[in-house]
């Protein structure tokens, strides 16, 4: 007879990648911009955990087609969040409410470079040490990021300023977060899973052959609309 296991369940504070899809006040149809995402970047799509946010005041049947349209795409949705009025429709469609209450900023557990008092007249820079480990999310609000070594895969850094990488990049990436267009990524060995700028992202797969491992400047072009690369030698 085999011995009878003492371990027992335990809940731990694992923090897992989530990222919010946030739905614009106006527009009823998700539909196309949807399928649109999936077309561009089909492993992304399959297998990001997503949570929706519509806006306050939307039509319950216009969350049921976007929630029903999600699910026949095989996109990863976790749950709603957002106006408290919908909770009750998450629960009808047999997913999560995520009260905007559970929301924390990333990266509290993480030391921070102290900033000079010297130099108060601009917002510093947050600079991390290296390596970020899997699993380990930094988001520098109202400023830009610099990590100084490797970002490792499944790792998410994030700023609302430029991102700068003094390393090897394999995780998440995303510059102008609160939607400045003109933050930009800079990188001495990129070769991320996903990258963003000011919202508009690319998977691995979209990433040129030619930018892989290079030393890359990430931007949006004149449009505000597609990621721009540079390379440098």
């Amino acid at each position: 007879m085999s011995e009878q296991s003492t371990q027992t369940p335990r809940i731990r504070a694992n923090r897992f990648s989530l990222m919010t899809l946030e739905w614009p006040d106006g527009i009823e149809d998700l539909d196309a911009w949807l399928q649109t995402q999936c077309n561009k970047a089909p492993a992304l799509m399959a297998e990001i955990a997503l949570v929706l946010k519509p806006p306050a005041g939307i039509d319950e049947t216009a969350i049921h087609r976007a929630v029903g349209f999600m699910r026949r795409l095989n996109i990863g949705l976790i749950g709603l969040t957002g106006d408290s009025a919908h909770r009750v429709i998450a629960e009808s469609l047999g997913i999560a409410w995520i009260s905007g209450q559970n929301v924390t900023e990333p990266g509290d557990a993480v030391t921070v470079d102290a900033v000079p008092a010297s130099v108060p007249s601009i917002a510093q820079a947050m600079v991390v040490e290296g390596p970020i480990r899997s699993g380990v999310q930094i988001y520098a609000k109202d400023r830009d990021l610099v990590v100084w070594g490797q970002v490792s895969a499944g790792a998410e850094i994030m700023a609302d300023g430029h991102v700068h990488v003094y390393g090897r990049l394999l995780g998440r990436v995303a510059a102008g977060v609160s939607g400045g267009s003109d933050a930009q990524i800079f990188c001495q060995q990129f070769e991320p899973t996903l990258v963003s700028v000011a919202g508009i992202y690319a998977s691995s797969e979209q990433v040129p052959e030619t930018l892989w491992s290079a030393t890359v400047r990430v931007g949006l072009d004149a449009s505000g609309q597609t990621l721009n690369y540079q390379t440098h030698e």
